[in-house]
């Protein structure tokens, strides 16, 4: 088998996130790394025997704490993802580490010692993993393409029923970069680091709820959406401008 790829997911109690770990024929690479050490310790066993990078998505808690449980790994994120490490990360840990005493003891930050801007590609033997730039929900986001598998990895640049809108984004090219994706005829599987994984209808959905808020007509959430998207989403209408009552 030239490659092999492995989903974990866990829920942090208010909202669950995943990880994805591709095995090549010479390296392994680990898709964020989650809240904690102890999220990674599956993938830390599968991964002993190879080489492994580690690419951070962006450099949100929730996808960045796990990875002093891997093996010496060979971290890879956005140039701006090297400069959140450097003041905004450490004290996002800090003010985590002093509500919550002994929880997060564990974490030990570990910043990417690999950046790049704009693309890069990944040879694991076998396999080929291709990182671009994403406009969007961060400064620092990015997205992974893997050919020979038909897969976007999207980070938390797609999701459902609602991605989180950061106030001052740019949703015109947060919006033709994901036009991007779905007009790419080698892509197939879309799996978010939040919410359901799926085919392209799940890219047409977080266009369209993107494209609502652009135009400043917000398309509702649905009547069962968890109350933590029903959060996410009355922010978004306030970081876009719009009335939370659109």
């Amino acid at each position: 088998m030239s490659h092999a790829s492995t989903i974990h997911e866990i829920s942090t109690g208010d909202f669950s996130v995943r990880s994805i770990l591709i095995q090549g024929r010479r390296f392994c690479l680990v898709w964020d790394t989650l809240t904690h050490p102890r999220d990674m310790a599956q993938f830390a066993e599968i991964a002993a025997s190879q080489q492994c990078f580690v690419v951070y998505s962006h450099g949100d808690w929730d996808h960045i704490q796990g990875t002093a449980a891997l093996n010496n790994p060979l971290v890879i994120g956005h140039r701006e993802c090297l400069q959140r490490f450097q003041g905004e990360a450490q004290q996002t840990l800090s003010d985590m580490q002093a509500r919550e005493p002994g929880k997060w003891d564990e974490v030990r930050l570990i910043a990417p010692n690999i950046t790049f801007d704009r693309h890069l590609d990944l040879d694991l033997g076998g396999i080929t993993v291709s990182l671009h730039a994403m406009p969007g929900h961060t400064s620092d986001s990015i997205v992974a393409f893997i050919p020979s598998m038909k897969l976007l990895l999207a980070g938390d640049a797609v999701e459902l029923p609602c991605p989180c809108v950061p106030s001052g984004c740019n949703l015109d090219k947060w919006i033709r970069s994901l036009l991007r994706w779905r007009e790419h005829a080698g892509v197939r599987t879309i799996i978010p680091s939040h919410g359901p994984s799926g085919n392209k209808e799940i890219l047409d959905r977080t266009i369209a709820y993107l494209d609502g808020l652009r135009h400043g007509a917000p398309l509702p959430l649905p009547d069962d959406a968890p109350l933590m998207y029903a959060r996410t989403h009355q922010d978004n209408l306030k970081n876009c401008n719009l009335c939370a009552g659109s």
